[in-house]
């Protein structure tokens, strides 16, 4: 389950684009279903399993206009497992490359509905 979903940042670039990082409870956790819902002028984020509210941002004229417009959003996911994410304390050296290793991030982009309320 999502232990919360942070909205970094809402653009628009053709179409409403929203960038999140979702916290994950545990790294067997795969319950991740996102529904978009506008109320007035705020992009709510909510579980479709439990209709738990995740997040909430509020729109610019231009963004709502767009959303209005196309009836969708691309969501771009971050996912961030307490335990597996962090700070990487001793930054071991790939010797042929003379790089770091780094953490492994796992990514998401989907089109998702917009509800409008």
């Amino acid at each position: 389950m999502v232990e919360s979903l942070q909205i970094n940042k809402v653009q628009v670039k053709e179409k409403l684009i929203v960038d999140t990082v979702a916290k994950m409870m545990h790294t067997e956790d795969f319950d991740f279903s996102p529904r978009a819902t506008v109320n007035g002028n705020s992009l709510v984020f909510t579980s479709a399993t439990n209709g738990e509210e995740l997040g909430r941002i509020d729109l610019e004229d231009e963004m709502l206009e767009v959303a209005n417009r196309d009836g969708f959003l691309d969501l771009k996911v971050k996912f961030d497992v307490a335990g597996i994410h962090g700070n990487l304390n001793k930054i071991n050296p790939i010797i042929a490359l003379g790089k770091g290793k780094k953490l492994p991030m796992s990514s998401w982009k989907t089109t998702i509905p917009i509800k409008f309320n």
